[in-house]
């Protein structure tokens, strides 16, 4: 196992989304032509936004798979308020505090009480799906004025508006991880719980707040989705969290915590999305998409723990 030791895994990622886009492009030359790149990131876009929550947590130690539920509740939560008020920004507002309030939740139960955060996550995750499916009535609430789905929809010189927040999203967070003091603390809980709390570093709040900042941004990713599709659907979202989470470990990121680059998570879950287009295009019925996705997961988990025994 020398070559994992080597930091040579480094590289099959990049590598595998080479091939990947090279044996798309030859079969159909429409794959990578300007359209389909656009409809790309704009696809990848919302789903970039959760894989960022996704990765702090994971880099933190923990798992959340209520996200794709926090997605749907927080659209939903937002729709009501604007059906309600008529301002666009509340519910805005109101959707991203539904998801972070989620996330705190989510983050005290497992960084002070202790849970284990898959038992914890897989409760909220229904707990928010079915108090989405209970306000909506179970049916879509289309209360978003055009303006909204328009922005939803638009281009900023030539660049989805979507994309360009998902960026922006990337690159405060990247900041954060790799500048702030807040950032290695996160990396050093997820390393060592032991001894970051005997370095004097707050484990429960770090916890807390890994957890509080991936639900802010599935509420956001639930407000641009409702951006985009034109109203909150309670629906939304499935599967967004074992996509988030697959395109982290397809990063590279540890599992058990304390390892992890965002910019690789961003390349793992364009490389899930470039994959699912990629079938599309090519005739390929989509639910072979779930069956591309759970064996890149478990290639990818396998390859983690045979560098972990590696080293």
């Amino acid at each position: 196992m020398l070559w994992l030791r080597g930091g040579w895994d480094q590289a099959v990622v990049p590598a595998i989304f080479t091939v990947m886009i090279l044996a798309f492009y030859l079969i159909n030359s429409n794959y990578l032509s300007p359209i389909n790149i656009l409809n790309v990131l704009n696809q990848v876009s919302i789903l970039a936004i959760v894989t960022v929550g996704a990765s702090i947590v994971i880099f933190g130690g923990g798992f959340d798979l209520s996200a794709g539920s926090v997605v749907a509740l927080s659209a939903v939560a937002g729709a009501i308020v604007v059906g309600d008020t008529g301002s666009v920004s509340l519910g805005v507002l109101a959707g991203i505090l539904t998801g972070a309030l989620v996330g705190i939740g989510n983050g005290i139960v497992v960084g002070y009480f202790g849970v284990s955060p898959l038992i914890v996550t897989l409760g909220s995750m229904n707990i928010a799906r079915g108090v989405a499916l209970i306000a909506s009535a179970g049916t879509a609430i289309y209360s978003f004025p055009v303006s909204y789905t328009d922005f939803g929809t638009g281009k900023l010189l030539g660049v989805p508006v979507l994309t360009v927040i998902a960026l922006g999203v990337f690159l405060v967070v990247h900041v954060v991880l790799k500048y702030t003091p807040f950032g290695m603390n996160i990396y050093a809980v997820g390393g060592n719980p032991t001894a970051s709390r005997l370095s004097a570093i707050d484990v429960p709040w770090v916890k807390m707040m890994t957890f509080a900042i991936s639900g802010a941004t599935a509420g956001l990713a639930g407000m641009l989705l409702a951006a985009r599709t034109g109203g909150g659907e309670p629906t939304a979202g499935i599967l967004y969290e074992l996509e988030a989470i697959g395109a982290v470990i397809l990063g590279g990121a540890a599992l058990h915590g304390g390892e992890g680059k965002l910019w690789r998570s961003m390349m793992g879950i364009l490389m899930l999305t470039a994959l699912g287009n990629g079938l599309n295009i090519i005739g390929i019925h989509p639910h072979w998409k779930g069956v591309a996705i759970g064996a890149i997961l478990i290639v990818a988990a396998s390859l983690d723990a045979i560098k972990r025994r590696a080293r």
